[in-house]
């Protein structure tokens, strides 16, 4: 039998906290990942970025209390959406106006390029430092979103907030975002921000120029109105729509519906090394002190 000393105990051991240690870069990158997304729900990692997103959206329900779960077919979707990102400068002027638009996150495509739809029509709003998009009784639910470009990366949708106004060209180049995933007929909020509801005034433009139906609330769902689902009614048939400026949402072709979770499979990986190690390290120890007591045993 080979024997086993403590010398080659501590060799191992030195082996294992030099995998360890290259391990280290892979742990700091999580942890970045973590710290990039840190508004998203416990234990979810996006599987994508968007270099254009600026910062986060709120979702409002009709109590105008931060929602995070619903129906895709609750009309509207949400009933207010308020962004953590101040418009850029020459954009907060008289008739400034956000409009929210739901896209398709797609492997290997930049997120410029994603499908996307219009929510809503453009709303006024008053707040210099949180744009808002106002949504009405006659707004589409989810489910425009969901007809017209199927979530295929882990079920995800994106929401963006666009701004305009006046003789003002689209502002695309840095919004606020929110994502959330579909499984079956509810979404849940997986990444969006913590902004009040109720932090400035808005207006959907359907209410001001008075579009049957667009005034007044949504008639109570079956469900509590923090927005945890009940039909809805079937809203609008899918739309591109327009924005709030004069442009509409990039299209693109569809891609393969696979995809992994990253972030998910390195901590795995890390986990099983670390088992393995401290296995190997125990079954050492263990063998040096079984040679070493056969040693004294035999003189």
């Amino acid at each position: 039998m080979r024997k086993v000393t403590m010398r080659g105990v501590q060799a191992a051991a030195l082996a294992a906290a030099g995998m360890l240690a290259a391990l280290a870069p892979a742990q700091a990158a999580l942890a970045g990942t973590t710290a990039r997304t840190g508004r998203t729900q416990a234990a979810f990692h996006l599987p994508y970025t968007d270099p254009n997103q600026a910062g986060w959206l709120t979702l409002c329900g009709t109590n105008l209390k931060p929602v995070t779960h619903g129906s895709i077919k609750t009309a509207p979707f949400v009933w207010r959406v308020v962004s953590d990102v101040p418009p850029p400068q020459g954009y907060f002027i008289k008739g400034a106006k956000a409009q929210m638009f739901a896209y398709q996150p797609r492997p290997y495509t930049p997120a410029g390029a994603w499908s996307g739809t219009v929510m809503g029509a453009a709303s006024y709003y008053s707040s210099r430092t949180h744009p808002m998009a106002q949504f009405t009784p006659i707004d589409s639910p989810l489910t425009q979103m969901t007809l017209a470009f199927p979530p295929i990366w882990e079920h995800l949708i994106e929401l963006r907030l666009y701004l305009g106004g006046p003789g003002l060209t689209e502002y695309v180049d840095h919004y606020a975002a929110a994502d959330i995933q579909v499984s079956g007929n509810s979404w849940t909020l997986v990444a969006g921000g913590h902004s009040s509801c109720t932090d400035g005034k808005v207006v959907s433009v359907e209410t001001v120029v008075g579009m049957p139906g667009a005034s007044g609330t949504p008639k109570p769902s079956s469900t509590s109105a923090n927005g945890t689902g009940g039909s809805g009614s079937p809203g609008a048939q899918p739309s591109a729509g327009t924005s709030a400026g004069s442009g509409q949402p990039p299209g693109g072709q569809l891609a393969a519906n696979t995809t992994t979770d990253s972030s998910s499979s390195a901590g795995g990986v890390a986990l099983a090394v670390v088992i393995v190690l401290v296995a190997v390290i125990g079954v050492l120890a263990t063998g040096s002190v079984w040679w070493r007591r056969r040693r004294r045993a035999t003189g």
